[in-house]
């Protein structure tokens, strides 16, 4: 019974964008291209949604707008890069490669350099810490054999 509460409680919360202007298009074609470029497009607002899950009102609007340029005849990279023109790069799940990207590209590569670097410098100052020799002299060690018992 446990187990049914749970699992009705999880899904319940389940929840899909649900488009307030849906229109249909002349061809199958034009539906699946419109399909592929709103998962492709990322939310503005709700940040790590595509526009096609999202229920935001700025998602509706970016998907009437797909649909409006999709109607007009214009291909996949050209509504693309309307909506990087207006939005910028966020806007694209995949962006390109360039200066305002860099740091997005190559940040996960410097943060894995960064801790490389720092479990090297920390074993190594463990290894010089644990791994000291103890210069005893003959007494010292003499004291050590009788307090051992040997």
């Amino acid at each position: 019974m446990k187990y049914i509460f749970f699992s009705l409680l999880i899904f319940s919360f389940c929840a899909y964008a649900v488009d307030n202007n849906p229109t249909e298009f002349s061809n199958p074609e034009q539906e699946q291209r419109y399909q592929e470029l709103i998962k492709e497009l990322r939310c503005v607002v709700c940040q790590n949604q595509s526009v096609a899950d999202s229920n935001a009102e700025l998602a509706q609007d970016v998907r009437n707008l797909v649909r409006k340029k999709i109607d007009e005849g214009q291909n996949d990279q050209q509504i693309s890069a309307f909506m990087v023109e207006r939005y910028g790069d966020f806007v694209l799940y995949d962006p390109p490669l360039n200066s305002k990207t860099y740091i997005l590209w190559g940040g996960p590569l410097l943060l894995i350099l960064i801790a490389i670097i720092t479990l090297l410098y920390l074993v190594r100052k463990h290894v010089r810490t644990t791994s000291s020799t103890l210069d005893l002299t003959d007494e010292e060690q003499a004291k050590i054999k009788q307090a051992l018992g040997e």
